[in-house]
């Protein structure tokens, strides 16, 4: 394993454990663009959960973070992640 992701981990695990610390699990998020930063509104169906405030240069890393995340099981398990708008897509056709 890697040195960052080493480090990653051990952040992950002392978050996990910590009770000071909220745990979110959302199923959908809406964002919203600001000059300076971006707000996105967590969801769990349908019903917000949590608002998340970052500026556009950690909403970047993030995104390239997650972009980069998410090919890499794509390209292990030879499946694409559908979104949501592929999935709505696939569910009309039906």
């Amino acid at each position: 394993m890697g040195e960052a992701k080493n480090s990653a981990m051990n952040i992950l695990k002392k978050a996990s454990e910590s009770k000071d610390i909220p745990k979110i699990y959302f199923n959908s998020a809406s964002c919203v663009l600001h000059p300076g930063d971006i707000s996105m509104v967590l969801e769990v169906n349908e019903s917000p959960v949590a608002v998340i405030n970052m500026s556009l240069i950690v909403a970047k890393s993030v995104a390239a973070l997650l972009g980069s995340m998410i090919a890499d099981v794509e390209e292990t398990t030879g499946s694409k992640i559908m979104m949501f708008n592929d999935m709505q897509t696939a569910f009309k056709e039906q």
